[in-house]
């Protein structure tokens, strides 16, 4: 079973199991592309830079759980 807020208590990870899951929850090359991007820590520093290059600014804001448990 898969869920990502459930604590039913009906995954338990063993050494048996442990292979499948890592191959399961690691991402493929593809969609690590993102990596390869210059990101900015720092909102005032993008700022700067957008500016600069004529870029858009992305600006990403969250509260909570990353899953949406909260």
């Amino acid at each position: 079973m898969l869920a990502g807020c459930s604590s039913d208590g009906q995954f338990t990870l063993t050494e048996k199991n442990y292979a499948v899951w890592r191959d399961y929850i690691t991402p493929p090359e593809n969609e690590l592309r993102w990596k390869s991007i210059p990101w900015r820590t720092s909102f005032t520093e993008g700022m700067v830079d957008a500016d600069k290059f004529d870029k858009p600014l992305l600006l990403w804001a969250m509260n909570g759980h990353p899953l949406g448990c909260t």
